[in-house]
């Protein structure tokens, strides 16, 4: 095949001076269209083989569509990000690629192949590029640096975020914790490659232990996800007789704090709203603007009876609400993909909200173009909750025992106190099916709508 490489993982890869090139060769048929060129050059502009991997995976599988597509006369033009005629000589000044040009086009057709096709031009570009890195003594330690791990923490964070496909709020989340773990990293001096198991443990003993077991699981998840991703890239190594799964150095880092018997406050968690809370929340005189009103209390009721999050209720389009049902297409998981029967009791709210609207309008415009919607009703529905007295502070838990998703916490109690069926109320609030339970977790496709327009139904306000 065209371009093929003997150099095994570096296939099409070339480092030239600290910096990865992608260099394809380009079928005879394909010349014309690359300006009689036989090979395609492209700046990668990274240092790091396992990103230039990435993006080369990704050069190579466009190039191989555009050159079939142009053999077969369904294209007249190449597409490739980061190539063009002119982008090669872009580091040179117009005095240089005035010269190099003539030079090009007077001895095109007498190059030599000794340079595997390259032009002229291509050649005193990639020259004048290896100098001029010969010359910059700091990146040339940037990219010694990254090919030793000696980079901050959260060198490679974006680009783990990137691809994570978190939910919105989750990626702020990790984001922040990891940041956490750089900052202390960077107070001791210490860099990607100084991280094992010990070092680790030592973070975990002086920060995360003290946190309450809750945000120690948070703070944990996110570092081992960070490190899987790093370990599957090769940007981080992995020890002998550990695998990259466990998350390592992060692995079993969390203690399980098993008491002997149960004290006062032990089994403090979050948990559902009182029925006199769902009163106060309801129908207590509103605290706040005026304005605000129906929105706070419109989103409420719609997470009360139906289980949904508090994203989920937020984003809604006019369009996913049709045939009494909430069609929601995406969410936190896969199992939040789901249809939720409108329950009777939100007819008024759902008409209302639905009319003269357009089928992309959001059912809750007030919070259309905000930067954040999910973050900017959380605190003020914070706000709304404390104002009416619900709230549930315990010493040592930083968080209250009640928060909005305890709405979503009281429709799942409700529907299990009029009798539902576990496994039809976990597709209704978009629960992930239990694997081990084969008949349930892999045989069966769900509960139909009937069951759970029944499981919505059966729940009833205060």
């Amino acid at each position: 095949m065209a371009g093929k490489s003997s150099k095994g993982s570096e296939r099409l890869l070339s480092l030239r001076g600290n910096v990865w090139w992608f260099r394809q060769q380009v079928p005879k048929a394909v010349h014309e269209i690359t300006g009689g060129s036989k090979f395609l050059l492209i700046n990668l502009r990274t240092p790091d083989i396992a990103e230039a991997k990435n993006r080369r995976n990704e050069l190579e599988a466009v190039t191989r569509l555009q050159f079939q597509q142009i053999r077969a006369f369904k294209r007249a033009a190449l597409s490739i990000p980061g190539w063009s005629q002119e982008v090669t000589s872009a580091s040179l000044s117009p005095a240089e690629r005035g010269t190099l040009a003539r030079a090009a086009i007077e001895n095109a057709d007498d190059a030599p192949d000794d340079d595997g096709g390259l032009s002229p031009l291509d050649l005193a570009v990639i020259a004048a590029e290896q100098e001029a890195d010969n010359l910059k003594p700091a990146q040339r330690k940037a990219f010694e640096d990254a090919k030793a791990g000696r980079v901050h923490i959260t060198h490679y964070l974006d680009a783990y975020l990137a691809s994570a496909g978190l939910a919105p709020k989750t990626t702020n989340e990790r984001r922040g914790l990891i940041g956490r773990f750089e900052t202390w990293c960077v107070e001791k001096g210490i860099k990607l490659d100084s991280v094992d198991r010990r070092l680790a443990g030592r973070y975990v003993s002086e920060m995360i232990d003290p946190m309450h077991p809750e945000t120690q699981r948070k703070h944990l998840t996110a570092l081992r996800a960070y490190w899987k991703y790093m370990g599957r890239r090769g940007h981080v190594k992995v020890p002998a007789g550990e695998t990259v799964r466990s998350g390592w150095p992060w692995n079993d880092q969390q203690l399980e704090k098993a008491g002997k018997r149960a004290e006062r406050g032990a089994r403090d968690t979050e948990r559902p709203f009182t029925d006199d809370e769902v009163r106060k929340l309801l129908h207590a005189p509103f605290p706040m603007r005026p304005e605000w009103e129906d929105l706070m209390r419109d989103v409420l009721m719609i997470s009360l009876l139906s289980g949904m999050r508090q994203a989920e209720v937020l984003t809604l389009w006019v369009e996913e609400v049709r045939d009494d049902v909430f069609d929601i297409q995406q969410g936190k998981t896969d199992a939040a993909a789901r249809r939720v029967p409108v329950h009777p009791a939100l007819q008024e709210i759902v008409s209302r909200r639905l009319k003269g609207k357009g089928p992309k309008d959001w059912l809750f415009h007030e919070v259309q173009h905000e930067r954040d919607p999910g973050d900017t009703f959380g605190k003020r529905f914070k706000r709304f909750r404390e104002a009416v007295g619900v709230d549930d502070r315990r010493d040592g838990v930083r968080r209250s025992l009640v928060n909005f998703h305890s709405a979503r916490r009281w429709f799942t109690t409700k529907a299990r106190h009029a009798g539902q069926q576990r496994e039809t109320i976990a597709d209704v609030i978009g629960h992930r099916p239990d694997k081990q339970d084969v008949t349930f977790g892999v045989y069966a496709r769900g509960a139909s709508e009937d069951q759970k327009r029944a499981c919505v139904g059966a729940v009833e306000l205060p």
